[in-house]
């Protein structure tokens, strides 16, 4: 049986990511319930960063620009499995993923625990047409300028990670 992606099951978990129960996305959203997702930041080897244009369809920031791939970790799934599928699903991408962070469920993360991973590649990507109306490679930086000034719109996802990549600590760190 094929359900809508408002009826995908998904776990829900705790303050501390412990697996508490499982219920349907659009509960989980309408609840807050705190839960768990994967994104995947992709690099070429110039540096740039791909990022993505949500297909309008989307329930949750259609036509926003977002990070590379990403998505809800499914009940039999660990972070970095739905990291791989999501890139497949997505770009059509595979490749060797780079665990970066964890960031704890917060009413700006939607209420989501959200591991990133990076893949640098120059393989060019196959959008999914469902998915995403389009992609751009771009630098980092220009980015926090585009979403204050509303030049362009993002997802809080992309947001968050713009300002993770640009901090001073992390480019003085060269990590």
């Amino acid at each position: 049986m094929i359900f809508s992606e408002a009826e995908d099951i998904l776990p829900i978990v705790d303050e501390n990511d412990d697996v508490i129960g499982t219920a349907r996305r659009r509960i989980v959203h309408a609840r807050a319930l705190r839960h768990r997702s994967a994104h995947v930041v992709v690099f070429n080897t110039a540096g740039r960063l791909l990022i993505q244009l949500r297909s309008a369809a989307k329930d949750l920031y259609p036509l926003y620009w977002d990070v590379s791939a990403g998505g809800h970790v499914g009940p039999d799934e660990s972070y970095e499995q739905a990291a791989r599928r999501e890139l497949r699903e997505e770009l059509g991408l595979t490749g060797e993923l780079k665990f970066v962070r964890k960031t704890p469920a917060s009413k700006v993360t939607d209420w989501e625990f959200t591991c990133l991973y990076e893949l640098t590649t120059d393989e060019p990507p196959r959008p999914n047409s469902h998915e995403i109306e389009g992609y751009e490679f771009v630098l980092p930086s220009p980015l926090i300028e585009q979403a204050v000034s509303g030049r362009r719109h993002m997802t809080p996802a992309l947001v968050g990670t713009i300002l993770f990549y640009t901090s001073p600590e992390r480019l003085l760190d060269g990590n």
